[in-house]
């Protein structure tokens, strides 16, 4: 938790003191021969309730201070001095990614072992960007695998529109690597399909990326032969999709254009057709050379003050509900 207008911490301290101030107000009273007597076994009690408007407010109050400090909470996405390689995981997560050849299927698989890539690099950045037929920044450049991990776990296919943005996920990994200072830069491109969505064509994205100095690791990551996929209806049923003939629907990649982004790039492309296989991709690729870099410190946050605002407003509703309909005046 990072606290952007820390001093205003300082205003909490004087808040037990207002509340003594305030309690010891004196209070407005009422003779009565036999109210006394009445009301005197049930003091602790009336006195409680007295007092609670009191406290819900400063509780609110207090509340209400912690939101002004802005709560943040993020990660840093770049540290410095550090030896290693920037590397932008662009990750297909189209509906054919539910395609079970491999064990669940390929978006696990897929999940399976880059997890176990960004553990095996632990002084490089690396990033993930995710597509369907739009592509989109999961997580920048950075060296917190702990937080990368973690939005990876929670990639899942529908996240981005059906489709397969080759081409734009490309140019979404270049824009994230164009100010590195790291000497080695690597797309690892992971798609099962071809690209069939986005304004931007494979090759001129790869073309791009080796204007940049960006080399690009184009993995295929299912039977080339192609595999069934399983959809849900309306319903929520499960069944495999089929063509307009009846016949059993196959995913297919384009091996061809995933070779010409590897070479057009400058890099290499490479088939997985079962999860051995993609582990030994990422093995070879796990040998890039390392590089020397020094970058700025640079840090993502999301503001929390809501966390405090929220319940501050629903202490001061309750502060008005209970002078309002618990506490009663003697007119």
């Amino acid at each position: 938790m990072h606290f952007n207008n820390l001093l205003l911490i300082l205003l909490i301290f004087p808040l037990p003191f207002l509340y003594y101030y305030l309690k010891k107000q004196k209070p407005a009273t009422l003779y009565h021969p036999d109210l006394g007597s009445k009301l005197s076994g049930n003091l602790p009690n009336l006195k409680f309730k007295a007092n609670l408007p009191l406290l819900l407010r400063l509780a609110a109050l207090l509340l209400l201070i912690l939101a002004l400090t802005r709560p943040q909470m993020g990660f840093i996405s770049d540290t410095s001095n550090r030896s290693g390689v920037d590397i932008m995981v662009a990750l297909d997560i189209s509906s054919s990614m539910n395609a079970e050849d491999f064990k669940p299927n390929r978006i696990a698989a897929a999940k399976e072992v880059l997890t176990k890539f960004i553990n095996g690099r632990p002084n490089d950045r690396l990033g993930l960007v995710v597509f369907g037929s739009q592509s989109y920044v999961q997580c920048p450049l950075t060296t917190d695998h702990r937080t990368l991990i973690d939005y990876l776990d929670n990639v899942y296919i529908g996240l981005a529109e059906d489709g397969t943005a080759i081409g734009m996920a490309l140019a979404n990994c270049v824009n994230r690597l164009k100010y590195s200072q790291a000497k080695s830069r690597v797309i690892l491109l992971l798609t099962d399909g071809d690209n069939n969505a986005g304004e931007i064509d494979p090759k001129t994205a790869a073309k791009l990326a080796r204007a940049m100095g960006i080399k690009i690791y184009a993995i295929g990551i299912g039977d080339p032969k192609g595999a069934p996929i399983k959809v849900k209806d309306q319903f929520g049923r499960e069944f495999y999709a089929r063509n307009p003939d009846g016949s059993l629907f196959l995913t297919k990649m384009n091996e061809q254009g995933l070779q010409e982004i590897g070479t057009i790039s400058e890099g290499d492309y490479f088939i997985a057709s079962n999860i051995g296989k993609l582990h030994t991709v990422f093995d070879k690729i796990n040998q890039l050379e390392k590089s020397r870099f020094s970058p700025k410190d640079m840090f993502v946050f999301e503001e929390r003050f809501y966390w405090f605002a929220f319940p501050a407003f629903w202490l001061l509703l309750l502060e008005f509900t209970v002078r309002r309909f618990y506490l009663r005046k003697v007119p």
